[in-house]
């Protein structure tokens, strides 16, 4: 999978304004229809400014045109780039750190609110207003000029976005996500693996997504799923595939890539030695049994 957030602040060719570990960047694809897999190890707003893009979670499908704001948290999506238009957008990445300290300096917010993400997936569809849009187009005009701005003032852009966002009630679902950075490792474990655990990531990309080193990571999952994180991630994505056969008419290739296998082969290969036969006969069994 492609590490979004090193690919824009390492491009060449990429607009982009650096501030800390805050990454300004603007992004246009050529007109072209493809489907592939990012991941991010940090979250980061997407400004759409032309065309269209589609995110692909788990559970559902993010459709994103001009002018629409989606809000994607650190982990893992599949993308569809769309033929029609050219695609553009504004990236702005934020790390957990940032989230918190602002968190600390206006800890009327945190105080006030209690996260609930019992019904939230890893995308979350912003509500736009005139003020974000011209929050947008300001960092479009930063990104243009020849010489970057002062950090300080960037980061007090940052800020800007977040209070913007905090005051509006139609956003507050980003609102109880930012909120729950503040919880202990293992609610940010659980988190990450349930909404990751369908994508080819590493173990290693999973520990940074939880801050933690590998070794860490293991440890507490072990302890707490009581499972290895490579047996647990392996009979979940089975699950998940399972579920897909039963209720569609997905390619193998199509539906190995949205499990998070390696390539059709090597999923073929691990659902023949679970359920005995391979998928597209195991999938032909149920339609004969049905009829």
């Amino acid at each position: 999978m492609i590490n979004l957030h090193s690919f824009l602040k390492d491009g060449p060719y990429i607009r982009k304004l650096k501030v800390s570990e805050m990454l300004f960047a603007e992004y246009t694809c050529l007109r072209e229809e493809t489907r592939f897999g990012v991941w991010s190890d940090n979250n980061y707003f997407a400004f759409v400014t032309s065309g269209k893009k589609m995110w692909r979670t788990i559970h559902n499908d993010y459709d994103a045109n001009k002018g629409d704001i989606l809000f994607i948290k650190k982990g893992a999506n599949l993308v569809h780039q769309f033929f029609d238009d050219e695609f553009c957008a504004i990236f702005l990445f934020i790390p957990d750190e940032f989230i918190q300290a602002f968190l600390k300096k206006y800890s009327t917010f945190l105080e006030a609110h209690q996260p609930d993400l019992s019904s939230q997936d890893a995308v979350l569809r912003l509500h736009t207003n005139e003020l974000l849009t011209n929050y947008c187009q300001s960092i479009q005009t930063y990104l243009s000029l020849d010489q970057a701005p002062n950090e300080d003032l960037l980061k007090l852009k940052f800020e800007e976005l977040l209070l913007s966002l905090f005051s509006d009630k139609q956003n507050q679902d980003l609102k109880s996500y930012f909120v729950s950075l503040c919880q202990d490792e293992l609610y940010h474990l659980t988190r990450v693996m349930e909404e990751n655990y369908a994508y080819n990531l590493k173990l290693e990309d999973y520990a940074k997504l939880c801050h933690m080193s590998l070794s860490k990571f293991k440890q507490i999952f072990k302890a707490h799923y009581k499972d290895t994180p490579a047996a647990w991630l392996k009979a979940r994505k089975l699950e998940l595939a399972h579920q897909k056969l039963l209720h569609g008419e997905m390619p193998i290739n199509q539906l190995s890539l949205e499990c998070g296998f390696e390539d059709p082969s090597h999923f073929i290969r691990v659902f023949k030695q679970k359920y005995e036969v391979p998928p597209l006969q195991y999938r032909q069994s149920l339609l004969d049994q049905a009829s």
